[in-house]
């Protein structure tokens, strides 16, 4: 049995009779639909059960991650680079 076999298996035997409802304000929150394969699906509830958290945490952290790391990053031409390195090596002959 698969980690996505599993998943849907756990969630079918869910029993909710005895569920708390959650009475304090949470910020507002928008749904983004993405299609993924099924191997990276399995990878991603892989990677929750490792953590121990939902996938939805995982995805969320994967992705201001990523966006953090964006937002570090400059983006430069490679014939900058090109002209960066050809002046650091005409400086050195």
């Amino acid at each position: 049995m698969t980690t996505f076999d599993k998943a849907n298996a756990a969630l079918e035997d869910r029993n909710w009779s005895a569920a708390k409802v959650d009475t304090q304000p949470r910020k507002a929150t928008v749904v983004h639909s993405v299609r993924m394969s099924r191997d990276l699906t399995e990878r991603l509830l892989t990677e929750a059960e490792r953590r121990g958290i939902t996938p939805s945490e995982v995805i969320r952290d994967l992705v201001d991650a990523g966006l953090t790391t964006a937002e570090r990053s400059t983006t430069v031409r490679l014939a900058d680079v090109h002209r960066a390195i050809d002046s650091l090596t005409q400086k050195t002959a």
